[in-house]
């Protein structure tokens, strides 16, 4: 099933809705977002959070691509964006050009390798394609063998190995993955793991789908640092990808399209009270999902921190 991320075709600004108000970490800064269904624009979001409760976003865009989907910022400042299929795209994040290679695999999610030279391409349907980045050429697949045969996401935990998750739009399957034998290991099944992703912040590993999300220690899988349930909020991310500064970001899948923030920065627990989560509304009513490109370097024009 593919991945489906809308965004506006104009510039936006909107005022955020959230839970009751605690104190958080304040930030602001850019993140990007590709649209997946009608013309495939890549928007680049500015965003600025207060810490307490509030956020505004305003968007452009960056860059139209022939497809798009899940993006990542990689070293260097460039986006990967995944094409719902065997396209690839490295974008300028300044200037919006763009080159093209083929993963080999049905793309529409990435992660980012360790060694900052490849990145990861996978879907709940898909064997997970190895693309180098320096030079951008086109991917492997590796098929896999194992517990589960499909990769959607993977998570680089220093010391305690890779992670993946296989999920899609809905539940999935979480555990460990061998990238010499391609072998898995499932951890968990039929749970809340379209995507898992390291958040250096709290050296945890964030697992979410269907507007819940899961935290553990990579040390000790078996018993969650914390959960989260925000679809009574009318949240049903399928990714929150961290910023390694103690916040989450995603999308609202279906609905309203939002734009979501979690600062858990406060405790590094994501289930703790303290916890705020902001949604901005992006008005295009189609309904996203994915990822969102945070740029977790200093750059220019990329993430700040407001202490």
């Amino acid at each position: 099933m593919k991945a489906q991320l809308r965004f506006m075709s104009a510039v936006l600004l909107c005022t955020a809705t959230s839970l009751p108000v605690h104190a958080g970490t304040p930030a602001k800064g850019t993140v990007f977002i590709g649209a997946a269904f009608g013309t495939h624009n890549v928007y680049k979001v500015e965003f600025d959070y207060d810490g307490i409760g509030s956020m505004t976003a305003s968007a452009t865009i960056l860059t139209t691509l022939p497809s798009a989907a899940d993006a990542l910022v990689v070293p260097g400042g460039d986006l990967i964006v995944a094409g719902q299929g065997p396209n690839v795209y490295k974008v300028n994040s300044t200037t919006g050009t763009f080159t093209t290679v083929s993963s080999g695999n049905n793309g529409n999610a990435v992660s980012l390798d360790p060694s900052g030279a490849s990145v990861w391409i996978g879907w709940t349907d898909t064997s997970p394609s190895q693309v180098p980045l320096k030079p951008f050429a086109n991917g492997t697949a590796h098929s896999v063998s194992g517990n589960d045969s499909t990769v959607t996401s993977l998570a680089f935990a220093p010391g305690n190995g890779v992670f993946y998750a296989n999920g899609g739009t809905g539940l999935g399957n979480f555990g460990t993955i061998n990238l010499t034998t391609f072998t898995t290991a499932r951890l968990l099944a039929s749970t809340y793991a379209d995507s898992v992703h390291y958040d250096r912040f709290s050296r945890s590993l964030i697992l979410a789908a269907a507007g819940h999300a899961i935290q553990l220690d990579p040390a000790n899988t078996g018993t969650p640092l914390g959960t989260r349930d925000d679809t009574s909020l009318g949240e049903n991310y399928l990714m929150l990808r961290p910023d390694g500064r103690g916040h989450l970001f995603g999308t609202r899948y279906g609905g309203i399209d939002r734009l979501v923030l979690v600062d858990y920065s406060a405790t590094g627990l994501i289930g703790d009270a303290s916890t705020i989560i902001v949604s901005t509304v992006l008005v295009d009513g189609v309904g996203l999902s994915g990822g969102v490109a945070v740029d977790t370097s200093i750059l220019a024009d990329g993430f700040e921190v407001r202490r």
